[in-house]
């Protein structure tokens, strides 16, 4: 027997003894199991007609949540004493359905049910479970609540009440396997839900067991580990490659500057260098910097050597397959004011190479 939900009927302050029902596939049955042991099942209250008053209205023009606040507005206005009232709304279709319940009977009807272990999910009006057939009147009976409803009317069977609304027409009434259909539809599209505003059910906040704690505490020191781990390995990889480009760095400088201690000594020694020759202050820097701007565009060369003399020129030797590329390095030299000269030679490889010199302006 497969279970949808927990039915339970909402008390009054009279009840004395719950009245519980599991709605199942096959029909309504009577139930006595605590809700603590519901496995998760919805838990739906339902309001006999004498708690409650179900209207209708309609508003053009209206969100629906603006519809809504002004059927609550007009329900409560209907009452003689409004403060008294809770009143809830829901807009479907273009029409709004409000229902207005004395408050303290609602409290008192809740704080019942917690007695007996019960926190309904959702309070529905048992009238707008049944069908709304204007041109008939049904009766069903839930336990000790019985609703008959015409249309858009529910009320409760009083003899004199119900020879009065219902005249001639018959009442059908409603089987027990056919409220169960009826409450199996109204899952699937809920009516209104009286269980909103101050009286809404909060979620109780799961607390974290032991276990739990100690669980997220290993998994945060596990992660700070990695986290450690991964910095520690991150610099040391950072560090060994500056090292090894400081080794290089050295390497190439003491070429140029013999007995060079350290890559931080390198720019120091070569600055010196550079000033005994007459190259200081950038004379090597700038035009060795606009060569190889120049070098990079002319496709096809490439740079052998690269010297600086004392007489202040940069000498370098440029290869190319022929020496079209080599032209166009030393015209763009000369478009941006550089003097240059340039000597060519063909090698016995074929390889064209050009000695040139290249003076700032």
């Amino acid at each position: 027997m497969n279970r949808l939900a927990l039915i339970v009927l909402f008390p009054d302050y009279q009840a004395e003894a719950l009245q519980l029902w599991s709605l199942t596939e096959d029909g309504l049955v009577p139930d006595e199991t605590p809700v603590g042991e519901g496995q998760g099942l919805p838990v739906i209250a339902l309001v006999a007609p004498e708690h409650v008053v179900v209207r209708w209205h309609e508003y053009d023009g209206l969100a629906s949540r603006q519809a809504e606040a002004a059927a609550r507005l007009d329900a409560a206005s209907a009452s003689i004493n409004a403060a008294a009232l809770h009143v809830a709304a829901q807009e479907r279709n273009g029409a709004v359905v409000s229902g207005s319940m004395d408050s303290v009977v609602f409290a008192r009807g809740l704080d019942r049910l917690k007695v007996g272990g019960i926190d309904p999910d959702h309070v529905w009006p048992l009238g707008l479970v049944l069908p709304a057939d204007a041109e008939h009147i049904v009766r069903a009976d839930l336990g000790d609540a019985i609703t008959l409803r015409s249309g858009t009317h529910m009320f409760p069977d009083e003899p004199a009440l119900t020879a009065l609304i219902s005249g001639e027409r018959p009442v059908h009434e409603i089987s027990q396997s056919e409220l169960a259909g009826y409450l199996r539809a109204a899952i699937s599209e809920p009516p209104l839900d009286l269980r909103s505003g101050r009286f809404a059910k909060k979620n109780a906040r799961k607390g974290l067991d032991r276990n739990k704690l100690k669980l997220a505490a290993v998994i945060f020191a596990v992660g700070l580990l990695c986290s450690l781990l991964l910095a520690l390995v991150t610099w040391f990889k950072v560090d060994r490659a500056i090292a090894r480009e400081d080794e290089r760095a050295l390497i190439a400088a003491r070429k140029i500057v013999p007995g060079i201690n350290s890559a931080a000594e390198a720019t120091v020694k070569i600055e010196q260098m550079l000033g005994s020759r007459g190259g200081g202050q950038r004379a090597f820097t700038i035009p060795a910097s606009a060569l190889w701007r120049s070098l990079q565009q002319a496709e096809g060369a490439s740079l052998r050597d690269l010297r600086y003399g004392s007489d202040k020129l940069l000498s370098a030797t440029v290869t190319a397959a022929t020496v079209d590329p080599v032209n166009r390095l030393l015209l763009d030299l000369q478009r941006q004011g550089y003097k240059v000269t340039a000597t060519p030679r063909q090698e016995a490889n074929g390889i064209t190479a050009v000695a040139i010199t290249v003076r700032a302006p």
